[in-house]
């Protein structure tokens, strides 16, 4: 028989075994809450993502601005929806395109004045170096207008050229790929997303030159080509598409 210390006993025990099998679910719950939580913010995260890719186009340097945000506006070279690299360009301003096609890159420059007080004119091959930013690499510079730092330019020979390329005598059609004097350099570039277009990253920009400058220069190559001079001079160069 049992007394009533042990009816005590009993009904605790029977209240211990029900709060105990009710456990199991409430640590389940506990344990899908957490999962719930890590998904959503996994996928929060990739919801805001942003899109490490340029949609094709055009898209052409229309702004320099410098630190104390004092902007000066350029307009492209165009004919008839086709845009150029003209043959001469203002001493110390520059002209930028930037070509994306079917996931290719390419950078078309018309900058510095060569001895001759010419511009120097190029276009460049951007190799994506990963898939995070936007940040490129370019090997190479393919130099179509004004002497390069050997001397290497057939006027004639380039002329015709140019000619049969863009039916302009002494342009550069955005999107030809004609052969100049190949250059090679080291150059990285990054750009920044902005509301109404891009952003070259002069920090980025002038932190990588520092990384290769003394190397490359004591190889006699080209290097800092593109956005040394504005981003020296702590400048902002931006890009939009205008195609």
């Amino acid at each position: 028989m049992f007394n009533s210390h042990s009816y005590i006993v009993i009904v605790l025990l029977a209240i211990i075994a029900s709060i105990s099998a009710c456990s199991p679910n409430n640590t389940s719950n506990s344990n899908n809450l957490e999962s719930k939580l890590d998904i959503n913010t996994f996928q929060s995260s990739v919801k805001e993502d942003v899109n490490v890719s340029i949609p094709d186009g055009i898209y052409f340097s229309y702004k320099r601005c410098d630190l104390e945000e004092n902007c000066k506006g350029f307009k492209p070279a165009e004919v008839k929806g086709i845009y150029y690299l003209p043959s001469n360009q203002d001493l110390n301003e520059s002209m930028y395109y930037l070509l994306v096609k079917n996931n290719n890159y390419y950078i078309y420059s018309l900058q510095f004045l060569d001895e001759d007080l010419r511009a120097v004119g190029s276009w460049s091959q951007m190799h994506k170096i990963d898939s995070t930013d936007l940040s490129f690499r370019i090997k190479s510079i393919e130099q179509v207008i004004g002497s390069d730092y050997l001397a290497r330019y057939d006027d004639s020979n380039l002329n015709n050229k140019l000619d049969t390329s863009s039916n302009e005598s002494g342009l550069l059609k955005i999107g030809s790929l004609v052969e100049g004097s190949e250059l090679p350099t080291n150059e990285t570039i990054r750009f920044i997303r902005t509301n109404d277009g891009y952003q070259v990253d002069c920090n980025n920009y002038i932190d990588e030159y520092e990384k290769v400058v003394d190397q490359l220069v004591k190889q006699n190559r080209a290097v800092g080509y593109h956005f040394y001079y504005e981003c020296a001079n702590r400048n902002s160069i931006f890009f939009r598409n205008v195609s």
